[in-house]
């Protein structure tokens, strides 16, 4: 077994936060001073902004956030925060997140709080999902927009995923 799959996705979320915050600790200068890994990290936050911004356009934030409120939904219920893996929580100490060390609401994702998900980069599941409120309720022709947007954020984090796990396993 690597250091990836021993220490990246096997384990519950403390210990992929406190993997992560030591991954900031021993590589994330280096990563920063890298000016390609820089740029690769810059694209990556215009395309999440591209995405919420789009999001917000359709009316997706107003309809999860209604249907986070009234109980409907389980899109960010408690175990969609074990999708995240170190790799991920190490991007968005990067991006400059600070990360909690419990969560506000046992029974909802680790990193939802009273003003919305904490994370800026998130899980594929996250960033991708429609569900059936969403599908009945957004004209297909924006969810299609939407998804290629989405699509573009997607592969950049793949792609800056991809070059934190080769650096690691050089190490």
């Amino acid at each position: 077994m690597n250091i990836y799959s021993a220490k990246i996705t096997n384990r519950g979320l403390p210990d992929k936060i406190a993997f992560a915050q030591h991954l900031q600790n021993i590589i994330g200068q280096s990563l920063l001073q890298n000016e390609d890994f820089r740029n690769l990290l810059i694209e990556l936050d215009r395309k999440i902004e591209a995405t919420q911004k789009e999001m917000s356009k359709t009316g997706i934030v107003k309809e999860c956030y209604d249907c986070a409120i009234n109980g409907e939904g389980t899109c960010c219920g408690e175990r969609i925060g074990h999708k995240c893996d170190s790799i991920l929580l190490f991007i968005n100490l990067l991006l400059g997140k600070t990360l909690p060390q419990q969560a506000e609401k046992p029974h909802l994702c680790f990193f939802l709080t009273k003003h919305g998900c904490i994370l800026r980069a998130r899980p594929v599941i996250c960033v991708n999902y429609i569900c059936k409120r969403l599908s009945s309720n957004i004209p297909h022709a924006k969810l299609v927009q939407l998804q290629e947007i989405a699509g573009e954020e997607l592969y950049t984090l793949f792609i800056i995923e991809e070059y934190i796990k080769k650096k690691i396993l050089s190490k």
